[in-house]
């Protein structure tokens, strides 16, 4: 698809000037990379580097039931927060299983704000709308207003100083706090995607451009898609659209925690995760490291010994802190064995289960 047929961030020429690769990425023109993945990756691992996000959704609820109707609508618990903070959450259909995976900001009891995935900005402001029944509540879809920065790595606070004195040391993981450029509002959230410290930059679009460059002049390296990929999958992290999906429930997905089953009252998916609780989950998510070639690939199977398809790879890729590949996918949960074999394109391989953080 060309370019000019895709959806574009109001960084498309910024990263064209900054020499990014533009990909259709979901229907986005974003960049996949601007050097090298793996040199993109490693600065993330041992300083810093600064991604566009900006295809990311922003939700903002206010009103008297602000409190009480994301409460109902979330599988976790805003109880665990105070104003100032945030949490990343299940937004479940009734049986359990996803609609998005989502971070939600607590301001206050009356405003609270919600980053949600790309591709799913329309189907969760409808779920949001479709729900609103008695709630005195106010939504708002202002995905078209802000631009999202992702700055990463372990000295990613150190650039956060030069431009937003004083706030960084203030934020617990998931604070935020609101944050002014060039004129523009906006927040900035200790949180992100690498598993590196870090923050996600909320601002108003007119501004964005004039960060992302400012940023990169301070010495921090323009990152692509690519090994922001690379990056969340050494961490075990799940993505929508492959680990999390509408036909993948919370529990065999590994997210319990996320999931105020013993401390809320109700909130969609409730009933349906308590019954699957009860009879026990089919299926569940594992780590798989390969040490041979070919490297497993999203959609490859796990086969047993006689060649039946027993289970499916929803992400793998090669790591380059390991130097080998690494994959997450879901197996029955009575697989007992250390390793299992992945039918790839090419050959039948050996993949090891190992825990689902590999770096």
């Amino acid at each position: 698809m060309e370019i000019d047929q895709l959806q574009k961030t109001a960084l498309l020429e910024t990263h064209i000037k900054h020499g990014g690769r533009i990909v259709d990425f979901g229907g986005w023109a974003l960049p996949v990379q601007f050097t090298s993945m793996i040199k993109e990756h490693k600065a993330v691992r041992s300083a810093a580097g600064l991604f566009d996000c900006s295809h990311m959704g922003q939700f903002f609820i206010s009103g008297k039931d602000a409190y009480a109707y994301v409460q109902y609508m979330i599988s976790n618990d805003l109880d665990k927060i105070a104003p100032g903070r945030g949490l990343y959450s299940g937004l479940l259909y009734e049986n359990g299983t996803f609609v998005d995976d989502i971070i939600v900001y607590l301001e206050d009891k009356e405003n609270i704000f919600i980053v949600v995935n790309a591709s799913n900005i329309e189907k969760d402001f409808a779920w949001f709308e479709s729900h609103k029944g008695n709630f005195d509540v106010s939504l708002e879809n202002k995905s078209d207003e802000y631009s999202l920065l992702a700055l990463q790595g372990p000295t990613a606070s150190e650039t956060v100083e030069k431009f937003f004195p004083g706030i960084y040391d203030g934020l617990e993981t998931f604070g935020h706090a609101a944050i002014e450029f060039e004129g523009q509002s906006g927040y900035i959230c200790r949180s992100g995607y690498t598993g590196e410290a870090g923050v996600e930059i909320i601002i108003k679009n007119e501004a964005a451009p004039a960060l992302f460059d400012a940023i990169v002049e301070a010495g921090v390296l323009p990152c692509g898609l690519g090994s922001r990929d690379t990056l969340r999958l050494e961490k075990g992290f799940s993505l929508y659209g492959h680990e999390i999906t509408d036909k993948t429930n919370a529990l065999e997905a590994g997210l319990a925690w996320v999931c105020a089953l013993n401390t809320k009252e109700n909130f969609i998916g409730k009933a349906a995760l308590e019954k699957i609780k009860a009879e026990g989950k089919s299926r569940k998510l594992i780590g798989f490291t390969v040490t041979e070639r070919p490297i497993a690939r999203d959609g490859e199977e796990f086969i047993d010994e006689e060649g039946n398809v027993i289970g499916l790879i929803t992400s793998a890729t090669h790591s380059p802190m390991l130097k080998q590949g690494i994959g997450l996918g879901y197996l029955p949960v009575g697989y007992d064995k250390d390793t299992v074999q992945i039918r790839t394109a090419r050959k039948v391989i050996t993949g090891t289960l190992c825990k689902r953080i590999f770096v």
